[in-house]
């Protein structure tokens, strides 16, 4: 946003359709934590929520990086036990 100039607000709805995506993924963005990879930068204005190009351009490399590192593998908790009572 550099330059002087003022970027432009967009709702909700015209960033998920900038970004292809449902409106309920936006939200979901800006409701992530501040600091996780996940959160989209937004402003609130009353009970209504912006963003601008920049901020979805920051957040689509920071989503982008995450899923071009290795998957952790992922244990389900309880998972033997469910097994062996099923067995039984």
């Amino acid at each position: 946003m550099g330059g002087g100039a003022m970027a432009r607000l967009m709702t909700v709805k015209e960033a998920a359709e900038y970004l292809g995506v449902p409106v309920a993924h936006v939200y979901e963005a800006m409701r992530a934590m501040p600091g996780r990879r996940a959160h989209l930068r937004h402003v609130r204005l009353g009970k209504r929520r912006y963003t601008t190009q920049e901020w979805l351009e920051e957040w689509i490399q920071r989503v982008a990086s995450e899923a071009e590192a290795p998957a952790r593998p992922m244990r389900l908790m309880g998972e033997a036990a469910l097994f062996e009572e099923a067995e039984g």
